[in-house]
Protein backbone atom coordinates (compact mmCIF):
# COMPACT_ATOMS: atom_id res chain seq x y z
CA UNK A 1 0.00 0.00 0.00
CA UNK A 2 1.18 3.43 -0.92
CA UNK A 3 0.12 4.99 2.92
CA UNK A 4 1.43 5.01 6.09
CA UNK A 5 0.15 6.13 9.38
CA UNK A 6 -2.56 5.82 12.10
CA UNK A 7 -4.90 2.98 10.15
CA UNK A 8 -6.24 2.16 13.40
CA UNK A 9 -9.94 0.86 13.77
CA UNK A 10 -12.11 1.39 16.83
CA UNK A 11 -13.11 -2.15 18.02
CA UNK A 12 -16.81 -3.04 17.52
CA UNK A 13 -18.95 -3.90 20.03
CA UNK A 14 -16.89 -3.85 22.83
CA UNK A 15 -13.69 -5.81 21.72
CA UNK A 16 -10.56 -4.62 23.28
CA UNK A 17 -9.08 -6.03 19.93
CA UNK A 18 -8.76 -5.34 15.95
CA UNK A 19 -9.89 -8.29 14.73
CA UNK A 20 -8.98 -10.03 10.75
CA UNK A 21 -11.92 -8.88 9.45
CA UNK A 22 -11.44 -4.80 10.38
CA UNK A 23 -8.08 -5.71 9.04
CA UNK A 24 -9.54 -6.23 5.86
CA UNK A 25 -12.12 -3.91 5.54
CA UNK A 26 -9.20 -1.18 6.07
CA UNK A 27 -7.21 -2.91 3.30
CA UNK A 28 -10.35 -2.88 1.21
CA UNK A 29 -11.31 0.16 2.22
CA UNK A 30 -7.99 1.94 1.41
CA UNK A 31 -7.65 -0.21 -1.79
CA UNK A 32 -11.17 1.69 -2.88
CA UNK A 33 -9.36 4.91 -2.75
CA UNK A 34 -6.25 4.28 -4.83
CA UNK A 35 -7.96 2.93 -7.14
CA UNK A 36 -10.60 5.58 -7.63
CA UNK A 37 -7.65 7.85 -7.47
CA UNK A 38 -6.04 5.75 -10.35
CA UNK A 39 -8.95 5.74 -12.59
CA UNK A 40 -9.85 10.08 -11.98
CA UNK A 41 -6.38 10.70 -13.10
CA UNK A 42 -6.23 7.15 -16.12
CA UNK A 43 -9.62 9.35 -17.09
CA UNK A 44 -11.61 6.13 -16.97
CA UNK A 45 -14.90 7.24 -16.01
CA UNK A 46 -16.62 3.73 -16.12
CA UNK A 47 -13.62 2.33 -14.03
CA UNK A 48 -13.78 5.52 -11.43
CA UNK A 49 -18.00 5.37 -11.32
CA UNK A 50 -17.63 2.06 -10.00
CA UNK A 51 -16.00 3.51 -6.61
CA UNK A 52 -19.23 5.62 -5.85
CA UNK A 53 -22.52 5.32 -4.95
CA UNK A 54 -24.84 6.20 -7.73
CA UNK A 55 -26.79 8.75 -5.31
CA UNK A 56 -28.82 12.30 -4.91
CA UNK A 57 -26.50 11.98 -1.69
CA UNK A 58 -22.88 11.40 -2.30
CA UNK A 59 -20.66 15.28 -2.42
CA UNK A 60 -17.36 15.99 -2.97
CA UNK A 61 -16.20 19.52 -1.54
CA UNK A 62 -13.02 20.89 -2.02
CA UNK A 63 -10.69 24.09 -2.11
CA UNK A 64 -7.82 25.11 -4.42
CA UNK A 65 -6.29 28.80 -4.93
CA UNK A 66 -6.38 29.04 -8.69
CA UNK A 67 -10.17 27.80 -8.26
CA UNK A 68 -11.66 28.48 -4.60
CA UNK A 69 -14.22 26.59 -3.03
CA UNK A 70 -15.73 23.46 -5.28
CA UNK A 71 -19.16 21.69 -4.07
CA UNK A 72 -20.58 19.05 -6.45
CA UNK A 73 -24.07 17.59 -4.29
CA UNK A 74 -25.20 14.25 -6.04
CA UNK A 75 -24.31 11.16 -8.12
CA UNK A 76 -25.91 13.19 -11.39
CA UNK A 77 -24.08 16.21 -10.70
CA UNK A 78 -20.80 14.80 -10.52
CA UNK A 79 -20.75 12.49 -12.73
CA UNK A 80 -21.72 14.83 -15.73
CA UNK A 81 -18.81 16.62 -14.40
CA UNK A 82 -16.19 14.11 -14.35
CA UNK A 83 -17.46 13.10 -17.89
CA UNK A 84 -17.09 16.83 -18.74
CA UNK A 85 -13.41 17.00 -17.11
CA UNK A 86 -12.17 13.65 -18.60
CA UNK A 87 -13.22 14.90 -21.95
CA UNK A 88 -11.72 18.21 -21.75
CA UNK A 89 -8.27 16.19 -20.53
CA UNK A 90 -8.32 12.86 -22.06
CA UNK A 91 -4.93 11.67 -22.17
CA UNK A 92 -3.99 9.16 -19.39
CA UNK A 93 -1.95 10.82 -16.45
CA UNK A 94 -1.00 7.62 -14.33
CA UNK A 95 2.02 9.39 -12.85
CA UNK A 96 -0.58 11.68 -10.85
CA UNK A 97 -1.70 8.71 -9.17
CA UNK A 98 2.00 8.17 -7.99
CA UNK A 99 0.74 10.12 -4.81
CA UNK A 100 1.70 9.71 -1.54
CA UNK A 101 -0.43 9.39 1.86
CA UNK A 102 0.26 9.70 5.26
CA UNK A 103 -1.21 10.78 8.61
CA UNK A 104 -3.55 8.30 7.36
CA UNK A 105 -6.83 7.84 10.37
CA UNK A 106 -9.23 5.53 9.39
CA UNK A 107 -12.19 4.23 11.82
CA UNK A 108 -14.99 2.20 10.75
CA UNK A 109 -18.29 1.21 11.65
CA UNK A 110 -20.69 -1.65 10.13
CA UNK A 111 -21.60 -0.08 7.07
CA UNK A 112 -19.97 3.36 7.00
CA UNK A 113 -16.39 4.39 7.50
CA UNK A 114 -14.04 7.39 7.46
CA UNK A 115 -10.62 8.13 6.78
CA UNK A 116 -8.70 11.71 6.77
CA UNK A 117 -4.96 11.67 5.09
CA UNK A 118 -2.19 13.70 4.25
CA UNK A 119 -2.49 13.54 0.60
CA UNK A 120 1.29 14.28 -1.36
CA UNK A 121 1.03 14.65 -5.14
CA UNK A 122 3.22 15.36 -7.99
CA UNK A 123 3.15 18.56 -10.45
CA UNK A 124 2.81 16.49 -13.51
CA UNK A 125 1.74 19.91 -15.54
CA UNK A 126 -1.58 19.28 -16.30
CA UNK A 127 -3.10 21.93 -14.27
CA UNK A 128 -6.47 21.24 -14.99
CA UNK A 129 -6.14 17.64 -12.81
CA UNK A 130 -3.14 17.68 -11.08
CA UNK A 131 -3.28 18.04 -7.20
CA UNK A 132 0.28 19.09 -6.62
CA UNK A 133 1.90 18.94 -2.93
CA UNK A 134 0.19 18.82 -0.16
CA UNK A 135 -3.49 17.87 0.05
CA UNK A 136 -5.72 17.50 3.27
CA UNK A 137 -8.26 14.73 2.61
CA UNK A 138 -11.31 12.86 3.97
CA UNK A 139 -13.13 9.90 2.41
CA UNK A 140 -16.20 9.02 3.33
CA UNK A 141 -17.10 5.23 2.99
CA UNK A 142 -20.65 2.97 2.51
CA UNK A 143 -20.75 -0.57 2.49
CA UNK A 144 -22.99 -1.72 -0.51
CA UNK A 145 -23.49 -5.27 -1.44
CA UNK A 146 -20.07 -6.24 0.33
CA UNK A 147 -18.37 -3.46 -1.29
CA UNK A 148 -16.77 -0.48 0.00
CA UNK A 149 -17.90 2.58 -2.00
CA UNK A 150 -17.34 6.48 -1.85
CA UNK A 151 -20.06 8.77 -0.75
CA UNK A 152 -17.99 12.08 0.16
CA UNK A 153 -14.45 13.54 -0.84
CA UNK A 154 -13.11 16.65 0.75
CA UNK A 155 -10.03 17.93 0.45
CA UNK A 156 -8.32 21.29 0.85
CA UNK A 157 -5.03 21.59 -1.77
CA UNK A 158 -2.22 23.47 0.36
CA UNK A 159 0.14 22.69 -2.68
CA UNK A 160 3.50 23.85 -2.69
CA UNK A 161 5.05 27.37 -2.58
CA UNK A 162 5.64 28.61 -6.42
CA UNK A 163 3.15 25.97 -7.66
CA UNK A 164 1.26 27.40 -10.76
CA UNK A 165 -1.82 24.27 -10.92
CA UNK A 166 -3.35 22.02 -8.51
CA UNK A 167 -7.39 22.01 -9.91
CA UNK A 168 -8.20 19.42 -7.79
CA UNK A 169 -10.68 16.77 -7.88
CA UNK A 170 -12.93 18.51 -9.66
Amino acid sequence: MKYRGNQGCPPKKGKSVVSMSEQQDAEAIMRVIESESAAFWNKDFEAWSQYWVHSPYVRVMGWWALGGIVVVEGWEALSAAKKRQMAANPIANPTAAGVRRDNVNLRIGDSVAWVTFDQYGLDTGEADMDMPGLSRETRILEQHGGQWKVVYVGWFLQGKAGSKSGAGHI
